[in-house]
């Protein structure tokens, strides 16, 4: 398993990733730059970033699935931390020929670069001011909590600049929400890719449904359940393994997917015989009843946990009678 051997932490090791985890719920991870040492950021890379980077696996792989890639060839990581995000986009999309990292922390950044550098030597790294042009993709990853708002408006200024963006956050109430109105800000300069399957304003920002958030869960490798010291990390940090929920938004100024689908937010509540699917279509969010009677087959689908995220409904009466999964041939390309 990436990262990691089969040993268990030390009492130093668990020390630092409680501290870390408190500096992460607390809002305050970015204040300072609190950085140690080399062996402190490979023990976040190897357990917190590689937990993030399930989350962009899940992302990438939609993109794949709407048969949506990037048009552009550079890449800027804004707030990259250890640089689990452009790693991931540099194995998924070998067209990159730079990438630009930026972090407040400058032990990061380097230890970010140093670590790209050997993984992907055909690309150029720089740690310069972070610049943007027609040709970048934006990476933004876990940072909107730490962001206060005049920082915030500085990086959607930035982002005006890029060709594509992909923003990818804890799956929180919070989180969520602030990265809606991102959406809705930059709403007038990109087309939304995904989550979204429309254009038209967030269908979350009615009264109705404040309660809801757009959030999904990303399915941690098989491997972890096998592997003693993920199953101490869990343990003692006291974080459940099998739920990686997250929020994100893809951002580009090519078309929107063809009309006429929806993406599913959150699982599914799944009762007696039937199961409650909060869905976001062009007409807005709503909660869709789907039976087992009805449709046995995206039941069990339920039941499972292998529902795709992106459907064609057929209602009748706010119950899902037929589904259609969205093919790759019928996204964006």
């Amino acid at each position: 398993m990436k990262g990691f051997h089969l040993v268990q932490f030390t009492n130093d090791e668990l020390r630092i990733l409680r501290e870390l985890r408190e500096r992460f719920l607390a809002g305050t991870a970015g204040a300072a730059d609190y950085w140690q040492s080399p062996d402190h950021l490979e023990l976040y890379d190897s357990t917190y970033a590689e937990r993030i980077g399930w989350k962009w696996d899940a992302v990438l792989d939609e993109l794949d699935l709407r048969g949506w890639h990037p048009r552009t060839t550079r890449v800027l990581d804004w707030g990259c931390g250890t640089g689990v995000a452009h790693r991931r986009v540099l194995a998924k999309w070998p067209r990159f020929t730079a990438a630009n990292l930026h972090d407040r922390s400058h032990h990061a950044s380097m230890f970010a670069a140093q670590k790209t550098r050997r993984e992907f030597p055909q690309v150029a790294v720089t740690l310069d001011r972070p610049a943007v042009t027609p040709e970048t993709l934006l990476l933004v990853s876990h940072v909107i909590n730490e962001l206060p708002e005049a920082e915030l408006d500085h990086l959607l200024e930035l982002a005006r600049g890029a060709g594509e963006v992909i923003w990818v956050e804890a799956g929180t109430h919070a989180d969520s929400r602030r990265l809606i109105d991102v959406r809705e800000r930059l709403r007038d300069t990109f087309t939304p890719i995904a989550p979204c399957t429309h254009s038209a304003r967030c269908g979350m920002l009615t009264v109705k449904n404040a309660p809801h958030w757009c959030h999904h869960f990303a399915r941690p490798p098989s491997a972890i359940f096998q592997d003693a010291r993920w199953a101490d990390f869990g343990k003692e940090i006291g974080i459940d393994l099998r739920s990686v929920p997250y929020s994100f938004l893809v951002l580009a100024r090519t078309p929107q997917m063809p009309p006429g689908y929806s993406r599913i937010i959150g699982e599914p509540r799944e009762a007696k015989g039937f199961a409650r699917v909060l869905s976001c279509q062009v007409e807005g969010v709503a909660d869709y009843i789907l039976q087992k009677r009805d449709v046995p087959e995206l039941f069990r689908a339920v039941r499972k946990g292998t529902l795709e995220p992106v459907y064609r409904w057929t209602l009748a009466d706010g119950k899902i009678v037929a589904a259609e999964p969205l093919a790759s041939d019928a996204g964006m390309l």
